[in-house]
């Protein structure tokens, strides 16, 4: 079977130097005109304020994390992350046991050739 020799050839790089930079700079300044151009002109939006509403919730752990939301949303982040990562922890090991109760073997195998 014979190969089209256009489909198997492999593209040449830029060479280096003034045309490989100034090839960069055109599709920088093409991008960064595009993103311009979609953002639109017209009035100024006006200023959006997220608040989670508390003024019914009761007291817990999600009136507090609302709290920390409405004050502080670095801290609600370090919240989310570390939260996150207890939860992976936490089914990880889960995982782990049960696939150690039904005997799964998931520790390196001992090849002997």
């Amino acid at each position: 079977m014979r190969r089209n020799s256009r489909w198997t050839r492999v593209p040449k790089p830029l060479p280096c130097g003034r045309l490989r930079r100034v090839s960069v700079g055109i599709t920088g300044a093409w991008l960064g005109a595009t993103q311009a151009l979609a953002a639109g002109g017209g009035k100024p939006e006006s200023t959006l304020v997220n608040v989670a509403d508390t003024r019914t919730m009761p007291p817990g752990v999600g009136r507090w994390i609302a709290d920390i939301y409405n004050e502080n949303l670095w801290l609600y982040g370090l919240t989310v992350v570390i939260v996150m990562v207890a939860m992976g922890v936490i089914l990880g090991l889960l995982a782990d046991r049960l696939v150690r109760m039904l005997g799964i073997n998931l520790g390196r195998m001992a090849h002997h050739e």
